[in-house]
């Protein structure tokens, strides 16, 4: 009886350190994003190189993102100017 008694306790001081353990990883608390929030329908006075699509996901909005010297640029899909410009270059990958 003593022997399994002393089984048990070491089984469960096992168990706890293992769960110990596993508690002390780290876990994001919060997951940032770089996207669009909000677009601009004015013409980018900048010389754009290329451009990416972005869908809207929540903070995000559905942008066409101009990438320039100046840096990126987040563009309304549905105004008429990013349309001809996105048939004047290259896609984005990535």
């Amino acid at each position: 009886m003593q022997y399994l008694w002393s089984v048990m306790v070491m089984a469960m001081l096992l168990v706890s350190s293992v769960a110990a353990q596993k508690s002390n990883f780290r876990r994001p608390t919060k997951v940032t994003t770089s996207c669009c929030e909000s677009v601009s329908k004015s013409l980018i006075p900048y010389t754009v190189k290329e451009y990416k699509f972005q869908n809207a996901l929540g903070p995000c909005v559905e942008a066409v993102i101009f990438y320039t010297d100046k840096g990126a640029v987040c563009s309304d899909p549905s105004a008429r100017w990013v349309q001809r410009k996105i048939k004047e270059l290259p896609e984005r990958e990535g």
